[in-house]
């Protein structure tokens, strides 16, 4: 049987570390939630200065990646060609750009990162600083 991988606190913390840091060079206040592919919080940062719908936001958007591996910016634009906007009625689905899912280098999907706390191409370029601190 194959052994499936697992996104590691220490994998986690690196993820969150590097969107902190592109936070912190954009000047803005970001939560960042962690997510295994289960949608089970692995790990949660909260800059000083941010806001409550952030923090629910961020956790949201985390868990849309982790429930759909694709980003929430493209499963917006999904969303956006299909009559009726399907996705917009399962509860829980976030359709704003800061949800990334993280994906091994063999191509598994161990989990998923969301940022919230600027507008969404500024969480969606924090997000993607983040994962690129992934296997780094």
């Amino acid at each position: 049987m194959k052994k499936v991988s697992a996104l590691t606190l220490e994998e986690a913390k690196a993820i969150a570390d590097g969107a902190e840091g592109k936070a912190i060079e954009l000047g803005v206040k970001i939560a960042i939630a962690i997510m295994d592919n289960h949608g089970n919080l692995k790990y949660y940062r909260r800059m000083d200065g941010n806001n409550v719908v952030s923090v629910k936001m961020s956790q949201l958007k985390a868990l849309t990646s982790a429930s759909i591996p694709i980003s929430t910016k493209e499963l917006a634009e999904r969303n956006a060609l299909m009559k009726n906007g399907p996705y917009l009625g399962v509860p829980g689905i976030v359709l704003l750009e800061g949800g990334l899912p993280i994906i091994t280098k063999e191509g598994e999907h161990v989990g998923s990162i969301g940022v919230s706390g600027a507008n969404p191409e500024i969480d969606g370029l924090c997000a993607q600083a983040g994962l690129a601190k992934f296997g780094a």
